[in-house]
């Protein structure tokens, strides 16, 4: 049995994954909850755990199952507030209890996943830029690029971290400026092109007030990591022809 009354944030947490993967293999292992999957169009790849300390308590077995997310997902939107959760996995399905008001019980069947047991390994890249910037930011940014077209090219060039769309309308250029908010690291000029709707859909459970991670190399996938409570969100971005 896992218990936790931060509902809010382990329903963002597989929000997050649902948006890109429908069916995938949870791992229940003795340090936390983990799942790695690529997107049907192999564009990205999903790697999210959360810790055991996450949880108020953590009595389960390790295990290894199949799951509908999308499902998942819809019935841990029927939380609300103040609920407590408590998530059991039995034999063929997924208990979950919702305690507040009410208390209710959901049964989510479990799934053969057309993947085998052992987990995805993760590409191994080293970047040439690491950029650090407020998710706020970087959301507003990326929804003024949303204006111009459907990809965008991220680059820094003389330690500033920089966007840029062409299109029809005609082209953005967004140049950071030395702030808290934002910090680069890198001796290099990079850059890179990606597709500007997955990248948007990568940090939208972002928190506002969170620092989303940016690693990154000229003409290669990007991996962008953040927080959601004591859940860890990682994303491998495919690159697109510059």
């Amino acid at each position: 049995m896992i218990e936790t009354q931060d509902v809010t944030s382990f329903k963002r947490a597989i929000d997050a994954i649902s948006s890109f993967i429908s069916e995938g293999n949870f791992r229940f292992s003795e340090k936390g909850i983990s799942l790695r999957a690529v997107d049907p169009s192999q564009i990205v790849l999903v790697d999210c755990f959360i810790e055991k300390n996450a949880f108020s308590a953590y009595e389960l077995e390790p295990t290894f199952v199949g799951v509908d997310v999308v499902e998942f997902s819809r019935m841990l939107a029927r939380s609300l507030p103040n609920d407590k959760l408590l998530l059991d996995v039995g034999e063929n399905e997924i208990h979950l209890n919702l305690e507040g008001e009410f208390s209710r019980t959901f049964h989510l069947p479990l799934i053969d996943v057309s993947e085998n047991e052992k987990e995805l390994k993760l590409p191994a890249q080293q970047f040439d830029a690491k950029v650090e910037v407020n998710a706020r930011l970087l959301k507003e940014a990326l929804k003024d690029a949303l204006i111009f077209g459907s990809s965008v090219t991220v680059k820094v060039r003389d330690g500033k971290f920089a966007l840029e769309a062409k299109g029809s309308p005609g082209v953005l250029k967004t140049v950071s400026k030395q702030s808290h908010l934002i910090t680069v690291h890198t001796n290099v000029n990079v850059t890179s092109k990606y597709s500007l709707n997955f990248l948007s859909n990568v940090i939208k459970e972002a928190d506002n007030d969170s620092t989303v991670l940016l690693e990154f190399k000229s003409d290669a996938p990007m991996r962008i990591t953040y927080p959601i409570g004591k859940a860890k969100l990682q994303y491998y971005l495919a690159h697109m022809i510059l």
